[in-house]
């Protein structure tokens, strides 16, 4: 799912945050590099200010709220993909750290900073094939942690970008019809804007749906 989560202003503040920070090679964080060349970036973990900045927005955000209903947000690592770099195919780590909380994540998410370059499109690959997107700045991809997915080479430019998890008492099917209903909600919003003598009934409609949408949050949220 691909959402516009920053405006410019929410860019502007999280990137005078993060360029203090010394940035590492990435290789360090993964540790099949070991063995194989799977990833060539740099990055650093997110500072706590940035950090509390994202996880009040991905929180507070009406979308990511209806339709996946997170109970644990974390954001982790500031990347930053020079021209070559890339990041192949890899899995998540499902387990938070520290491991002895126990605590398992269920959706990642990668956010954009910028968009003037070529290459690095955001690339998951699902059952039904690969689904690939060159972010615009301040758009986030949300994604079931099960899927593969891979940054592709950046062939000109800088990408920079945030990455993290969050966990989700909401299965992916679940997530299907909650998305589904948010969508019919946003079209009855629209049309009771549109449409001034059935606003009325929209509106019952509109209600009736957020009613639904509610209790299924409520019962597959807990």
């Amino acid at each position: 799912m691909f959402i516009r989560l920053l405006d410019q202003e929410d860019i502007d503040f999280l990137r005078k945050e993060l360029n203090s920070k010394h940035l590492v090679d990435g290789k360090k964080t993964q540790k099949i590099s070991e063995f194989y060349d799977i990833k060539q970036n740099k990055e650093t973990i997110v500072p706590d200010n940035a950090r509390k900045y994202l996880i009040d927005l991905l929180y507070n955000n009406t979308y990511i709220d209806a339709v996946y209903c997170p109970n644990r947000i974390s954001v982790n690592f500031y990347n930053r993909y020079s021209e070559g770099d890339f990041y192949n195919y890899h899995i998540d780590s499902f387990k938070a750290s520290p491991k002895s909380n126990n605590v398992f994540y269920d959706y990642g998410f990668s956010i954009n900073l910028n968009d003037n370059y070529e290459g690095g499109e955001f690339v998951v690959k699902t059952q039904t094939g690969e689904a690939g997107c060159h972010l615009q700045a301040g758009q986030a991809v949300i994604f079931p942690i099960i899927f593969p997915h891979k940054v592709s080479p950046v062939t000109k430019g800088t990408r920079e970008n945030i990455i993290g998890w969050f966990s989700s008492n909401i299965s992916y099917e679940e997530y299907s019809i909650l998305r589904a209903l948010q969508e019919s909600s946003m079209v009855l919003v629209n049309l009771m804007k549109e449409e001034d003598q059935l606003a009325n009934t929209y509106n019952t409609l509109l209600i009736n749906n957020t009613l639904c949408q509610n209790y299924l949050k409520k019962r597959w949220g807990k």
